[in-house]
Parts: C-alpha cells; sequence; structure tokens
C-alpha cells in the first residue's frame, strides 16, 4: 500500500492530498497532513480577515477532504531540528510533499525598524486571528495613527483591520483580546505607503473599494502622486484589473476631502528610509520619493 506524506496543512497540502485519493493509477493510496499547528487549514483559518466571512467558508471545503477515509490530519509535528528530521518521513512513506509557505517575516532594513511599536504584517494579522504564535499585543492602544507599508491585499486588509467599526467585527470570529484592544482604539489616520505606482500596485479592485465603503471612514488619494505613474493618463495598455484600480483611484482623488471620523490616506512613489523614535517607541517614518519604473 502506498503510503505519503504531505507536510502543510493549507490549501495547496489539502488539494494536494484529494489529487492523490482521486488518481484512477494509485489505488488504496493513503495520505498523512502533517503540520506544526494543532488545528489545519493555514492561511484559510489564521491569515485571511475576519471579516472576508465567505473566504474563509473554505475551510467547510477543506474539512471533506480532510475527511476522506483514506487522508488522516495530524497536527503539532514540526519537520526539521524541533521534530522529526525530513530523513525520517522517507523511512516512514513512500514519498513526502512538502506544501509550505514563508515561514519568516521580510525585514525592510532600516533603522528604526525594532522600535516598540514597528510590527511586520505576520504579527498583525496572527493576533486578530488568534494565530497559536501570536504576541499578546494591543498593538493599537495608545495610537493615533498607523503607517502600513505596502500596497498589496495584505495592506488593504491591515488598513481595512485598523479603521473598520468594532461592532462590525464582533459578529466574526475575531478573537475576544483583538476585539477588545480595537474597541478602545482611538486610530483615526491610516497612511498606506507603496514605493512604486498605481499601476504596479498589487491590491484587486474588489479589497480595493472595500475601503470606500467603511463606515465613518474616507479614503483620501492625492492627484499628483497618482499623475507620477506614466501609465495614469493613458491607461488603454493597462489589463483591465489595473485599469478597473486606476479609476477607483481616480474617483477618489476627485472627491472633495469630507472630515470624517477616519481617515485612509493612499501614498505612492514613497520608499520607507528611517522609522523615528519618540519617547522609546515608534514616533514616525521619514520617506524619500521614488520614480517610477
Amino acid at each position: 500500500m502506498l503510503r505519503v506524506a504531505v507536510v502543510g496543512s493549507g490549501p495547496s497540502g489539502v488539494y494536494t492530498a484529494q489529487s492523490l485519493v482521486q488518481q484512477d493509477r494509485l489505488p488504496g493510496v493513503r495520505v498523512d497532513v502533517l503540520d506544526r499547528l494543532p488545528c489545519p487549514y493555514g492561511l484559510v483559518r489564521y491569515g485571511v480577515a475576519p471579516d472576508h466571512e465567505k473566504i474563509k467558508s473554505l475551510q467547510n471545503n477543506l474539512r471533506t477532504v480532510l475527511e476522506h477515509d483514506r487522508v488522516r490530519f495530524i497536527g503539532g509535528i514540526e519537520i526539521g531540528p524541533d521534530g522529526p528530521p525530513p530523513a525520517r518521513l522517507l523511512e516512514l512513506y513512500h514519498a513526502v510533499v512538502y506544501c509550505v509557505g514563508a515561514a519568516a517575516d521580510r525585514h525592510l532594513g532600516v533603522p528604526g525598524e525594532d522600535l516598540p511599536g514597528s510590527y511586520s504584517a505576520t504579527e498583525f494579522v496572527s493576533w486578530y486571528s488568534a494565530h497559536p504564535d501570536a504576541k499578546a499585543d494591543g498593538f493599537v492602544r495608545g495610537v493615533e495613527s498607523a503607517v502600513v507599508i505596502g500596497v498589496g491585499n495584505v495592506a488593504v486588509d491591515v488598513a481595512r483591520m485598523l479603521a473598520r467599526g468594532v461592532d462590525e467585527l464582533r459578529p466574526t470570529d475575531m478573537p475576544q483580546e483583538a476585539l477588545g484592544a480595537l474597541a478602545e482604539s482611538q486610530v483615526r489616520e491610516v497612511h498606506m505607503v507603496g514605493r512604486r505606482g498605481p499601476s504596479q500596485a498589487r491590491f484587486t479592485t474588489k479589497e480595493l473599494r472595500e475601503l470606500g465603503s467603511l463606515p465613518d471612514t474616507e479614503v483620501v488619494v492625492d492627484p499628483a502622486e497618482l499623475a507620477l505613474d506614466p501609465a495614469y493618463a493613458d491607461t488603454a495598455g493597462l489589463p483591465a484589473a489595473v485599469r478597473r484600480n486606476i479609476e477607483v483611484l481616480r474617483g477618489w482623488a476627485e472627491r472633495p476631502v469630507l472630515g470624517l471620523p477616519r481617515r485612509i490616506r493612499l501614498r505612492f512613489f514613497l520608499r520607507p528610509v528611517a522609522v523615528a523614535e519618540a519617547a522609546g517607541r515608534v514616533g514616525g517614518v521619514r520617506f524619500e520619493r521614488t520614480l517610477p519604473d
């Protein structure tokens, strides 16, 4: 009987297990899905924002695979120095498939990055997603403004969590500690900053538009920064998804500032060069202007 180990229980790992047990050429194959964490589903459980319940419901499909009579989930097993070495898996299984993602954060490499109050997206997302490795840190307590470095979907999620009213998050599976901190949050301004222009931004239009639908929150875009992008004036040659993003940004840039209680500022062509210190923690971020590629 063929035995296969799949390391990682996120979507790629679970769908790998599904593909194996559905192979006609592998009758009777048995698959063990191994994970360092005690619960399966990877980023679907611990990375998708709690207010994106439709995406999180993908767990139901993944659960069906793990309930197959020839698939077994084994949590709490870390392959490597703190657990069985890869060589041991090859002794126990006929084949091993690794379906794991990046295990460490990427750092900016700028002075002041390690100051209290400076966090990676992994740390912040883990906190509001109840990841077992999450730090017990209030994150937003005593903070009136926040800077999010990046213009992809993760950055949009972080900005949205910082600006969204806690009443809308209470029905979700966000942990109580995070809900309590967000309920006390005094964050009124969120700056989402990218080193490149709007035509290179990696957020999707659906997620981008969500920022404009947050209650008591306005999105502010500087038209002069949009105009720095050579593709902004004539979007005809851009992919359809990028054109849609630019039209959303253009609409916000042309709209007057309303003075709502919370504000999200989208900034472009700015690169962080230092995190400034004030009273022993983050007091600001210094940027320099970049040029279009």
